[in-house]
């Protein structure tokens, strides 16, 4: 029985999401994505025309997972410890898992930076609403320096640079992909803490 044009499109992102994980959008391929995905090439084509419109597929899918979640977590009622925690654990994971996102998201910035506002809203993001109560829920925690802004994107810095710059970071160090793998489980603990002792009043 043929599989439906539903399953077949969704094992083809899956397929994609991975050898763009192995290779990045640069040393990816349409013959290797059909080969992992269990179609002939031509079917490939037939759903996405070339490698820039299935990389948009993958990335708009991994990146409206993970700002839902980001923003799921900032607007709502736990304290903003809680809230530092959760972020950091879900965003350095997901990043993990599709490391090639910072890349497409700093590329798009530069090229066509209304591409990412827009994905943002089709996906039923409403940053001001999200902002409005971060801000209310920051000023009752009598956080330090409440600038919101600031807050989330040291939140993202810190967390987006040590997997855009791993092989930098394994070449000094000298770790091997295991090691790096630890390093990276160890600032998920870490890094929470560092940004809830800056912003927490003495």
């Amino acid at each position: 029985m043929a599989k439906s044009p539903a399953t077949t499109e969704q094992r083809i992102l899956e397929a994609a999401k991975r050898v763009f994980h192995r290779k990045g959008f640069e040393g990816a391929r349409m013959q290797e994505i059909a080969d992992e995905a269990g179609i002939n090439k031509a079917l490939l084509h037939y759903y996405y025309r070339n490698k820039e419109n299935l990389f948009n597929g993958v990335f708009r899918e991994a990146f409206q997972a993970l700002f839902q979640r980001i923003f799921t977590v900032l607007g709502s009622d736990i304290s903003m410890e809680e809230k530092i925690r959760m972020i950091f654990s879900t965003y350095i994971g997901m990043l993990q898992e599709n490391s090639y996102i910072p890349w497409f998201i700093l590329n798009s910035l530069h090229r066509e930076p209304e591409k990412i506002a827009e994905m943002m809203t089709s996906s039923g993001i409403a940053p001001d609403d999200i902002f409005r109560k971060l801000k209310k829920s920051m000023k009752k925690e009598k956080i330090k320096d409440p600038d919101y802004r600031q807050l989330i994107i040291n939140i993202i810095s810190l967390s987006v640079f040590p997997i855009v710059g791993k092989p930098l970071i394994k070449l000094v160090f000298n770790f091997s992909e295991a090691e790096f793998d630890r390093f990276i489980e160890a600032r998920k603990k870490e890094l929470p803490e560092f940004v809830i002792n800056a912003i927490r009043k003495k």
